[in-house]
């Protein structure tokens, strides 16, 4: 369960352009078409265009906050920052109907390569819930009531972000948030597409 003691927080300076640069994946032992494969080509261009944004941005030099207000300051300046570059954000920004696509097979193939049930997945994931979550919205902060863990064996295949960027399911629902600023970049409907009994 997600706490809200808060104890420091590190902001790196200057995010280089090379941080942009998306890693390989760790295992990526999902097999992709070729449509799949350029739909997550494509998405992760738009990633590394969001990450440029926010390099030109400026970040703060990297220091530790004692105080859980400075960070909270901190945040609500690059994320105002942010909206202002992106003020007509919406869903389907980066998680285009291709990407879509591509990382619902994905997560498909994940659930059947481990032997899962997605609704056991999620019956998981929505343990970490606290009450009173609201649900996620892009350009709005991420409600982390709603849960911080993420299903690691997912991890390893979907395709790998640059830092501070992370993925978070709610629900159905895949959600691509910006730590830093502590903003929802876009959101996958219907990504864990298990039936409810």
């Amino acid at each position: 369960m997600l706490g809200y003691l808060v104890l420091t927080l590190s902001l790196a300076g200057g995010m280089s352009v090379e941080k942009c640069d998306l890693p390989s994946p760790v295992t990526g032992h999902t097999t992709l078409s070729p449509a799949d494969a350029a739909a997550i080509a494509e998405f992760n261009a738009h990633v590394r265009e969001y990450c440029l944004m926010r390099e030109a941005i400026g970040m703060p030099s990297e220091r530790i906050f004692s105080d859980p207000r400075d960070i909270q300051i901190v945040r609500k300046t690059l994320r105002d920052a942010i909206r202002e570059r992106r003020p007509l954000a919406r869903q389907g920004d980066i998680f285009t109907d291709g990407a879509a696509a591509a990382i619902r097979h994905i997560v498909a193939a994940t659930a059947a390569a481990n032997g899962l049930n997605l609704k056991h997945v999620k019956g998981a994931l929505r343990a970490d819930r606290l009450p009173g979550a609201r649900p996620p919205e892009v350009n709005e902060t991420y409600d982390w009531r709603l849960g911080a863990w993420m299903w690691p064996a997912l991890l390893l295949e979907l395709p790998p972000l640059p830092e501070d960027v992370q993925y978070r399911i709610v629900d159905d629902d895949l959600v691509l948030i910006d730590i830093r600023a502590d903003l929802v970049l876009d959101i996958l409907d219907d990504a864990l597409e298990a039936d409810e009994d």
